[in-house]
C-alpha cells in the first residue's frame, strides 16, 4: 500500500516537473491563455441564461416554429412574465455574494473556491436544461446558481490575478469575459436556429465546467509565479525581502482589520462604484426590460424569440470588441460612459412608445453601441 502511494506521488511529481518546464518556457502564453479561458468559462453560464431568457419563460423544452402563448393584445408580443425576472435571478445572488465575500473569502484557499465555482456552474446547466417547464421555481434556482458561480468566480480569479503579471492576467481575463458573451450568445442562437431545442442546447454546455477545471490546472501555480517575478527583479535580495514583508503586512492589515476598518475603505471607491452602477443599471434595463419590446413583425427575422436571441448576439459582439481594446484605446473622461448609456435608455423608450425606427437594423446598430459602452466601462474603471 505504501509502495503504491509512493509510486502515485512520484508520477504526480514528474507531471508537475513537466508542467513547470513548459511554464518556464512559455510563461506569458500560459498566463494569458489560462486567464482568457477562465474569463470565458466563468461568464458563460451567466450569458447563456440571459440569452435563453425568452425561451426559459416559455416552453424551453421545445423549439417548434409555432409561437408560444403570448399576450397578443398589442404589438409587443410579450411573455406573461417579463425577461426581467430572469435578470433578477441572474443578478441578485451575484450582488449578494459580492457584498459579503470580501469579508470572509480570503480565509478560503483558492482551489477550494474554484471547486465551488465549477460545481455551481455545472448545477446551473443541469437544473435549467433538465427541469420541466412547469417547475419554474427549480428553473429559477438553476439561473441563480449561474449567477452565484459567475460572481464568486469573478471574485476568485480577479484576486488571484494580482499574483501574476497583471498586464497578462487582466488582459486575458477582460478579453475572455467578452468572448464568453459573444460565443455564448452566438452559440445559443445558432444551435437553436439550426433546430436544437433550448433545453438540449443548454445541456450541451456542460463541457464549460470541464474546460474551466483544465484551464485552472494549466495556470502556473502561485509559488511558481512568485519565484519567476523575483528572479526577474533587478533589485538585490535585501530589497526583495523588504518589498515582500511590506506587501504581506499590508495584506495582513486588510485581512485582519475589523468590519469598521473595512467599511472605511468604501468611500474612496464610490467614484468608481456609482458610475459603474449607473452604466450597468441602464444596460440591464435595456437588455432585459426593453429588448423584448423591440419586435419587428415585418423583419427578415420573423419570429420574436429569434429576434431576441440575435439582439443578445449583437450586444455581446460589441462587448467583446470593447473589452479586447484595453491596450489600444484610452479614455480619460470616465463619466461619459454612464451619461451615454442613460441617453440610450431614452432612445429605446422613445421608439417603443412612438414606433419610429423603420428597420430592425437601426436597433442592431444601437445595441452594438450600447455594448461598446458597457464593455468599455468594465475595462476602463
Amino acid at each position: 500500500m505504501i509502495l503504491r502511494k509512493t509510486k502515485f506521488l512520484n508520477k504526480n511529481n514528474i507531471k508537475m516537473n513537466r508542467l513547470e518546464h513548459y511554464w518556464g518556457k512559455y510563461y506569458p502564453q500560459f498566463v494569458v491563455t489560462s486567464y482568457w479561458l477562465l474569463g470565458l468559462t466563468n461568464n458563460f453560464a451567466y450569458v447563456i441564461m440571459l440569452s435563453a431568457a425568452h425561451d426559459i419563460l416559455s416552453d424551453h423544452n421545445s423549439n417548434s416554429t409555432d409561437l408560444p402563448k403570448h399576450n397578443s393584445t398589442n404589438r409587443f408580443d410579450c411573455n406573461e412574465l417579463s425577461t426581467g425576472a430572469i435578470l433578477l435571478a441572474d443578478i441578485l445572488p451575484g450582488i449578494a455574494i459580492k457584498l459579503v465575500a470580501p469579508f470572509f473569502v480570503h480565509k478560503i484557499k483558492y482551489w477550494k473556491r474554484v471547486v465551488v465555482v465549477i460545481l455551481t456552474n455545472s448545477a446551473s446547466f443541469l437544473l435549467v436544461s433538465l427541469t420541466p417547464s412547469n417547475l419554474k421555481p427549480l428553473i429559477f434556482l438553476g439561473v441563480m446558481a449561474a449567477s452565484f458561480s459567475s460572481s464568486f468566480g469573478e471574485i476568485t480569479f480577479l484576486s488571484l490575478s494580482t499574483l501574476y503579471i497583471r498586464t497578462l492576467s487582466i488582459t486575458g481575463w477582460a478579453s475572455g469575459t467578452g468572448a464568453a458573451g459573444l460565443i455564448g450568445s452566438f452559440g445559443y442562437a445558432a444551435l437553436t436556429s439550426l433546430g436544437l431545442s433550448p433545453s438540449s442546447t443548454i445541456l450541451l454546455m456542460l463541457f464549460i465546467p470541464v474546460l474551466m477545471a483544465l484551464s485552472y490546472i494549466a495556470l502556473p501555480t502561485v509559488d511558481f509565479a512568485r519565484s519567476r517575478i523575483y528572479s526577474e527583479l533587478d533589485t538585490d535580495s535585501e530589497e526583495r525581502d523588504k518589498d515582500q514583508t511590506e506587501s504581506e503586512n499590508n495584506a495582513g492589515s486588510i485581512n485582519n482589520g475589523s468590519l469598521k476598518d473595512k467599511f472605511k475603505l468604501l468611500p474612496p471607491l464610490l467614484k468608481f462604484m456609482i458610475p459603474l452602477f449607473l452604466v450597468y443599471f441602464a444596460e440591464y434595463f435595456i437588455n432585459q426590460g426593453l429588448f423584448e419590446l423591440l419586435y419587428f413583425k415585418n423583419s427578415f427575422i420573423k419570429e420574436h424569440k429569434l429576434q431576441y436571441r440575435w439582439y443578445n448576439v449583437m450586444y455581446q459582439l460589441a462587448v467583446f470588441v470593447s473589452r479586447s481594446s484595453i491596450k489600444w484605446i484610452k479614455i480619460k473622461f470616465l463619466p461619459i460612459f454612464p451619461i451615454l448609456q442613460i441617453i440610450n435608455i431614452f432612445v429605446f423608450l422613445s421608439h417603443i412608445y412612438l414606433d419610429y425606427f423603420p428597420s430592425i437594423w437601426i436597433v442592431f446598430l444601437l445595441i452594438f453601441w450600447e455594448g461598446l459602452l458597457g464593455g468599455g466601462c468594465y475595462v476602463k474603471y
